[in-house]
């Protein structure tokens, strides 16, 4: 290896420094031709004099990764031929990349003229290993807390829900914003707990719109499962793709299965994608389904919860029918569209006749045999449109949402017709056959209030009653019989 001629009085320890250091010095002369490289060039690059004959040192150095900008200003110090401190991605004759820190000095002799430039290079692959590790678990940590973030709002959204149609608009688009990259799918098990039922869906796959329990290996073993990572597994058969990763979380309400998360990465197929990525990214996935399915499972308990109690508020025991307090606020708010809408609203007023009687001869439990098939006859009788509802004791009202007068009246009939074909059976005795009477009050003709069309239907009840019972009477008879 020669020393440059103006070098020639360099000292003996000079020479030891330049043949032992481990940064690798690079000489070139002022047309970027390179002239010499010490001992420790050779060891971090590879490259010898030889190999640097007629090129210059950026076409053996640089590779396509190199950043641009860095080669620019590299490029622009020696034309400007002042000193400059790079951070530059390097490529050895091996192949391998490597980072060094790369400082540029121009050299000058003792007259000031520029005959050579020096590049000393430093190998920095370590630290930038260690910097690009930093900002992985930065970047991981950043990514985990917008996650922990998410999961927070969602789980908010999913308590506020009030039913089970808003609680799934919540999971739909809170699952699409958390795990975008993933399709799914949420079951519910139908009311005969044979099959589940599609009860929401998100992304591009079609999925069945029902499925079986035993067509998914979590629900058969009873807890979640991975698919897509494992050197022995087997596919569900409620999928029909054994090429894409998915899993199948469990969701559970108090204590009992009620439904499946199913979420597939459709994206990463596995006759594709490397096997070491997709664990990789399926491990980092897992434990977020996993707290998806939890809290899923926790906003459907509460939703049901609600439900149960809020319909236990409203219906009534012993008929299963609303009770004067769901009747109240439904037919406050029929009234309201009704005036909006110019829609019109009709109330009938139904009494069990002689109800005492059957109390007194044959004891309560035997009325509330009365009541209890009077209340199942209504509901069977009045449906799409017509409300049914037990106000107190033997008293009963119809909430008939956009049916007017006659039409009411009409049915009320028909119904007290079908009330004396009830057989009641109550200890092994036949109990006699019940009538009943009924009055009818229709807005606006009657009131634009609750209140007050319940007191007109009420007030046509008992003239029928005073009729002689098991009658209908409107609240237009009613006014004729009381001029009369």
């Amino acid at each position: 290896m020669a020393i440059p001629p103006d070098m020639t009085d360099t000292p003996d320890f000079a020479s030891l420094v330049l043949e032992h250091t481990t940064d690798a010095i690079l000489l070139t002369d002022p047309h970027d031709g390179v002239v010499w490289v010490n001992a420790g060039f050779e060891r971090m690059y590879g490259f010898t004099l030889a190999d640097f004959s007629g090129k210059i040192p950026e076409a053996l150095l640089n590779t396509d990764d190199t950043d641009p900008e860095v080669i620019r200003q590299v490029l622009e110090a020696l034309r400007e031929r002042r000193p400059l401190q790079v951070e530059v991605q390097n490529m050895r004759k091996s192949g391998d990349l490597l980072w060094v820190e790369k400082k540029l000095m121009p050299l000058f002799d003792k007259d000031g003229r520029h005959i050579f430039n020096m590049s000393v290079s430093r190998d920095i692959s370590e630290r930038k290993a260690l910097e690009r590790s930093a900002a992985d678990m930065m970047e991981t940590e950043s990514h985990r807390q917008h996650e922990r973030r998410l999961l927070s709002q969602i789980s908010e959204w999913l308590y506020s829900a009030k039913s089970l149609e808003e609680l799934l608009m919540v999971v739909k688009k809170s699952m699409q914003t958390l795990l975008p990259e993933a399709e799914g799918q949420l079951y519910i098990y139908s009311n005969t707990r044979d099959t589940l039922e599609l009860a929401a869906q998100w992304g591009d796959i079609t999925p069945p719109a029902q499925m079986g329990a035993e067509d998914c290996w979590a629900l058969r073993r009873g807890r979640a499962y991975s698919f897509g990572t494992k050197a022995i597994e087997f596919a569900c058969a409620h999928t029909h793709d054994d090429q894409s990763p998915y899993f199948c979380l469990p969701i559970i309400a108090h204590g009992e299965t009620i439904g499946l998360l199913h979420l597939c990465f459709s994206a990463f197929d596995r006759s594709i994608v490397p096997r070491e990525f997709i664990e990789t990214f399926m491990q980092q996935r897992w434990e977020i389904g996993l707290l998806c399915a939890e809290q899923i499972s926790l906003a459907v308990a509460n939703v049901q919860l609600r439900h149960e109690l809020l319909d236990q508020s409203v219906r009534d025991p012993l008929t299963n029918l609303w009770n004067r307090r769901w009747f109240l606020d439904a037919a406050q708010k029929e009234l309201l569209r009704a005036r909006g809408q110019k829609l019109p609203v009709s109330l009938i007023s139904l009494d069990v006749d002689h109800f005492k009687k059957f109390n007194d001869q044959y004891g309560h439990d035997a009325g509330d045999v009365v009541l209890r098939e009077f209340g199942a006859l209504l509901a069977t009788t009045f449906i799409d449109g017509w409300s049914p509802c037990r106000i107190g004791g033997e008293e009963f009202v119809v909430l008939c949402a956009g049916i007017d007068h006659d039409e009411a009246v009409h049915r009320a009939g028909d119904f007290l017709e079908a009330v004396t074909r009830i057989e009641l059976n109550h200890g092994g005795t036949r109990l006699p056959r019940i009538t009943a009477s009924a009055g009818v009050a229709s807005f606006p003709e009657d009131g634009d209030q609750v209140l007050r069309l319940m007191k007109v239907a009420d007030e046509a009840l008992y003239g029928a009653k005073e009729q002689g019972r098991a009658r209908v009477l409107s609240s237009r008879e009613n006014i004729a019989r009381k001029v009369d």
